[in-house]
């Protein structure tokens, strides 16, 4: 209890002295559970998510924008990656040995790290559960785990899926053209485009600011305007998009995204107008660009608004207990 008061202060400190930003990713866990934005932003217990579906939209974003930066954030393992349980199990040997080599090291390690992800706990047979984590897949992934350092491990298959993908985007002349760099008549000095654009701003009447990393923006300053777009792949249709951005809470990324990038237009941002768009490649490589109206927009920001007042509340009272309404009001059945 004493660390976490001590890592409570450090929290609070921060706050007091300007110098915590909330991302999109911690704003919106503080939305949907402030106990575990404790856990995980107080008492710094987040486990980095290494999912599937997050690998392969962080690849499609890379090799479409970025793809001379592929090596610097993944590494191709040969063969077939294990699954998500055991890459968690693989993960934590190295806390327990400094042995490089999976099959050198011992069996009451790998069974040490199968009970704490309470994998394979079911087969009573501790051979079995050994011999789950003893395959060719995961000596590979083991062996990468030392020489990728914090990238990204993916295979063959992911990597050439996720080209598929791209490609298919590419062939998307609708989707081109809300990629250029608006190459319009105007002089190019006229404009500012960016991509993987890291961004922060203090907010007036908040001890803490915002960040984030906004895939492209361009900013027109011929005619006010300040185009974003922001790439998102999901597991279900295109047709479902409208669900999936009030279940992620997606309304409140383009919201801080447009926030941070006006703020940080200067003094002209003031005067210029946001222009949005959710780029969505879904299961079936169906691809669609999907505007943001001004209107929808401007309810967005009252909804950025709500959400910055809750976790003002949060950490000005250092309660995480519970969701801000059920500590402010009586909440009945």
């Amino acid at each position: 209890m004493k660390k976490n008061q001590e890592l409570e202060n450090i929290f609070k400190s921060k706050c007091d002295n300007g110098d915590f930003e909330f991302s999109y990713s911690s704003l919106n866990r503080l939305k949907f559970s402030p106990s575990l934005f404790y856990k995980d932003y107080i008492l710094k217990e987040r486990e980095v998510r290494t999912d599937k579906h997050l690998i392969e939209g962080k690849l499609i974003h890379l090799l479409l924008l970025q793809p001379e930066e592929f090596d610097n954030n993944f590494a191709l393992v040969p063969g077939k990656i294990p699954s998500e349980s055991l890459r968690k199990v693989l993960k934590l040997i190295p806390n327990h040995t400094d042995e490089e080599e999976l099959s050198k090291v011992d069996d009451n390690v790998i069974l040490d790290c199968l009970h704490q992800v309470n994998l394979y706990q079911s087969l009573k047979n501790s051979d079995k559960r050994v011999a789950k984590v003893r395959t060719s897949e995961c000596e590979d992934y083991y062996r990468f785990l030392f020489v990728s350092a914090s990238k990204d491990i993916i295979d063959q298959d992911i990597y050439n899926k996720c080209n598929e993908s791209v490609e298919l985007i590419k062939e998307n002349k609708s989707v081109m053209e809300a990629l250029a760099s608006n190459e319009t008549d105007f002089e190019l000095d006229d404009t500012e485009s960016f991509v993987e654009k890291a961004l922060s701003c203090k907010l007036q009447n908040y001890d803490f600011g915002l960040k984030g990393i906004i895939d492209k923006y361009i900013i027109d300053h011929k005619n006010k305007t300040i185009r974003i777009i922001d790439f998102k792949t999901t597991g279900k249709s295109v047709t479902e998009f409208a669900e999936t951005v009030e279940f992620y809470n997606y309304w409140l990324q383009a919201a801080i995204y447009s926030v941070l990038a006006l703020k940080n237009a200067g003094d002209k941002g003031k005067d210029y107008k946001i222009n949005f768009t959710f780029i969505v490649i879904d299961k079936y490589n169906q691809i669609y660009s999907f505007p943001v109206r001004p209107t929808t927009m401007d309810s967005w920001y009252s909804g950025l608004e709500q959400a910055l007042d809750v976790a003002k509340y949060h950490i000005d009272n250092m309660n995480f207990d519970l969701p801000y309404e059920f500590l402010v009001n009586e909440v009945t059945l």
